[in-house]
């Protein structure tokens, strides 16, 4: 028996692990009450309340679908991102420069679709990259401070305004409030620091890793034009035009 020290979920920081076989395991949360068994492929969750089924129940499909990518040859991208006439638009860097903001505003143009807020899925179809849409709440700054606002994709957008289909990525761009990205020369050191693939601090390690990584950064990151957008949170109303600017000059 071990203990988990995960501090990837709050509430799952002293989970106990007890092996059986090599292909048989139970894993425990003393939080919720949630026990975790594991056989070959298949995962058992006995939970105490609704609500813990309902959070395990996520975590669980989560990691097996990025783990299902990984082994496909895919990765996962710190990013949110956009499609527009069926290509992606993907803004990345780290926390604070104004991806969700930027993605806010280009949801306003006209046929633009959401595809992700945080995390970005890339996998390799007939051997091009494409983006998968992922779906999880949007955390919006306030103003005046204090605690994030919490906003359902569906009160975002309409249904038929987000993306539901791989999509080809046209663009990576590097939003830049804090003057923190410099010149476009090392947008690839800041590409490569935002992916999530195979250390991603707030994935719960307690499912375990995909077996194989072989993501292909190279083939990616060649292949795809960056820009730098600079803008500040006291010129919001002219973001949407600096973002069409960006996106057609590609």
């Amino acid at each position: 028996m071990t203990f988990l020290l995960d501090d990837a979920v709050s509430d799952f920081r002293f989970g106990v692990e007890k092996h059986y076989s090599p292909t048989r395991r139970d894993i425990f949360n003393p939080l919720n009450g949630t026990l975790f068994s594991i056989s070959g492929t298949e995962v058992e969750i006995i939970y105490v309340t609704k609500n813990a089924l309902v959070k395990d129940i996520q975590r669980v499909i989560k990691q097996l679908l990025i783990t299902k990518i990984e082994n496909a040859g895919g990765a996962v991208l710190h990013a949110s991102a956009f499609s527009l006439d069926g290509r992606a638009i993907c803004y990345v860097g780290e926390k604070g420069q104004g991806k969700t903001t930027c993605l806010l505003e280009s949801l306003k143009a006209n046929g633009a679709k959401f595809i992700t807020n945080d995390r970005l899925p890339i996998i390799p179809i007939s051997g091009k990259f494409h983006v998968l849409g992922w779906f999880e709440e949007l955390r919006l700054v306030q103003p005046s401070g204090g605690k994030k606002k919490k906003l359902r994709v569906l009160e975002l957008c309409e249904p038929l305004r987000i993306e539901t289909r791989p999509v080809p990525p046209k663009l990576i761009v590097l939003p830049d409030c804090l003057g923190k990205v410099g010149n476009e020369n090392n947008a690839r050191e800041v590409i490569e620091g935002q992916l999530l693939t195979p250390v991603d601090p707030q994935r719960p390690k307690w499912l375990g890793y995909s077996k194989s990584l072989d993501f292909d950064r190279d083939a990616l990151l060649d292949q795809l034009p960056t820009r730098r957008l600079q803008w500040q949170f006291q010129e919001r109303d002219e973001l949407l035009g600096k973002i069409k600017e960006v996106v057609d000059s590609v």
